[in-house]
């Protein structure tokens, strides 16, 4: 097969060359960011700066540090009550570094489509897509059925291969594409609308929607309704084509304090420094814990970690759900024995933005928390970089 592999490579690049670079960056590495295009999110002129409290945090920085030295990360943040406790950066990443944040960057999408919903640009999220996008039609009637709603939780039944594994998958196309528009203006139907399937492409056309009805290029929008507001104190890029039109389900590279700020806008309810820079009602009904529950951890490109409560008795179990509106209470068979035990599934409040590789910006309002993870594939013993995540977030007191 790898003999093959050349032949196939040159064939599909007499017309389509994003095949040749995908499998060239098949590996990523840090250093790639800087070799692919992109165009600039300028830093802001009045940067917030967090406070800085690590010398009273000994024993968080000695966990964190025995954990994470060989996990493949590059930045790890602990921010509490807006003081950051534990900062470090591995190798040669400083705090200004530009790190990748893949799929991060579709939060920031859907937050700037609830924007732009505040300020009328967008009239219903319950509206058509075809409404923005009347070519779609001619491709499907079907596309018809498909609201914006649909687009932003993963529900829009769109046909397209998600495998970062496989050169000649649609969201690599997307991904090194000289015109990363023309193969998400080309997708498909593959079933109804409805059903979670993650597809990078959904988030694309979030993009072209925000574009049209805005008039203005996404780096711009965002530069000027979440990047200026903010206070970025370091200068971002966000992965672009040859048409300076951003790869937009992925690909924002920015310092690790300015990915805390975004976490940080959603852990004040999209308030900041006295002004709502996104709508409160947006973020409620994006990560709350009964949405989040309601649509099983995924609500507007946000996600969320259930967690689980086990109990002999029935009384106790029962009594622990009604201390959660979004408890979910079912029965299992205990181990080792005939009798039956009780689960109780529930979802905390507790949400995040995340990225392939380990990317992860995690907020807890319940304790004015945002973590920050970036990296390369996670690396633990133990656990998953999520739960590790979420672990450390509900265990500091």
């Amino acid at each position: 097969m790898k003999r093959v592999w050349p032949f196939l490579i040159m064939g599909a690049c007499l017309s389509s060359c994003y095949v040749f670079k995908a499998y060239k960056y098949r590996n990523f590495e840090l250093k790639d960011v800087e070799k692919l295009g992109a165009v600039p999110l300028q830093a802001s002129t009045q940067p917030f700066v967090f406070a800085y409290d690590t010398l009273n945090h000994t024993s968080l920085q000695q966990y964190l540090d025995s954990n994470l030295t060989r996990s493949h990360t590059y930045a790890f943040l602990v921010i509490r009550n807006d003081t950051i406790l534990y900062e470090r950066y591995f190798g040669a990443i400083t705090e200004s570094t530009k790190l990748p944040s893949f799929s991060v960057a579709k939060s920031v999408v859907s937050t700037l489509v609830g924007i732009a919903l505040q300020e009328g640009l967008i009239q219903s999220l319950h509206d058509p897509i075809t409404r923005y996008l009347p070519y779609l039609r001619e491709r499907d009637n079907d596309f018809d059925l498909v609201t914006i709603q649909h687009v932003l939780d993963m529900r829009s039944g769109v046909r397209s291969s998600e495998n970062y594994f496989n050169p000649f998958s649609n969201v690599l196309q997307m991904g090194f594409a000289s015109n990363v528009s023309k193969p998400a203006s080309k997708v498909k139907l593959g079933q109804m609308p409805g059903q979670f399937e993650y597809k990078s492409v959904n988030t694309q056309l979030l993009a072209m929607i925000l574009e049209k009805v805005t008039g203005k290029k996404l780096q711009d929008y965002v530069v000027e309704k979440l990047w200026a507001p903010l206070g970025m104190e370091h200068a971002a890029t966000w992965n672009s084509d040859k048409e300076q039109t951003v790869r937009a389900f992925c690909c924002i590279n920015a310092a690790a304090r300015d990915y805390a700020k975004f976490g940080r806008l959603f852990l004040k309810k999209g308030a900041w420094q006295g002004r709502q820079v996104v709508p409160e009602d947006w973020v409620f009904r994006s990560v709350n814990a009964d949405t989040m529950s309601r649509y099983g951890g995924y609500r507007n490109q946000w996600w969320s970690d259930s967690r689980k409560e086990y109990f002999k008795d029935s009384l106790a179990a029962v009594a622990f759900a009604n201390q959660h509106t979004s408890a979910e209470m079912k029965t299992y068979r205990m181990k080792n024995s005939n009798q039956t035990g009780y689960r109780v599934d529930y979802h905390t409040g507790e949400f995040h933005a995340e990225g392939i590789l380990g990317q992860y910006v995690y907020v807890n309002p319940a304790k004015n928390l945002v973590i920050v993870r970036l990296g390369h594939n996670w690396s633990h013993p133990k656990m998953y970089a999520q739960r590790f995540i979420y672990n450390l977030g509900q265990a500091l007191r």
